[in-house]
């Protein structure tokens, strides 16, 4: 098998897929049944390992809908108080921003939203 790009391959004892892994000793990628102690090598144009990295803006990590009172999916709790307007029902979710977990908590009554860090 060689070229052409990566191939699914069969294990042609148990007919199982065979998963790549680096034979650590001889520094050469195997593909290995896990069913049975069948392996082989594979051939050197397929050594090559690619990886996508998708980059997102700030502005696509953080979006947010606007009025989440109504989002009947979202949790719900009455044991906080809206520095706003003091009511004790909000919905809440959480998000991962820059500083890490951030929990979103949006007033039933007055729709203030704030945060607090988890």
């Amino acid at each position: 098998m060689s070229g052409g790009g990566p191939k699914l391959r069969f294990c042609p004892e148990s007919n199982d897929l065979l998963y790549p892994k680096e034979d650590k000793e001889r520094k050469v990628l195997v593909y290995f049944c896990r069913s049975c102690p069948y392996q082989e090598d594979a051939d050197p144009s397929d050594w090559c390992v690619y990886r996508n990295e998708v980059h997102h803006t700030s502005r696509e990590k953080s979006v947010v809908l606007q009025d989440v009172r109504s989002d009947p999916t979202l949790p719900r709790t009455r044991d906080v108080r809206c520095p706003q307007c003091a009511n004790n029902e909000a919905v809440f979710f959480t998000a991962s921003t820059e500083e890490g977990m951030t929990l979103f908590l949006n007033c039933c009554n007055c729709g203030h939203r704030w945060r607090d860090y988890v």
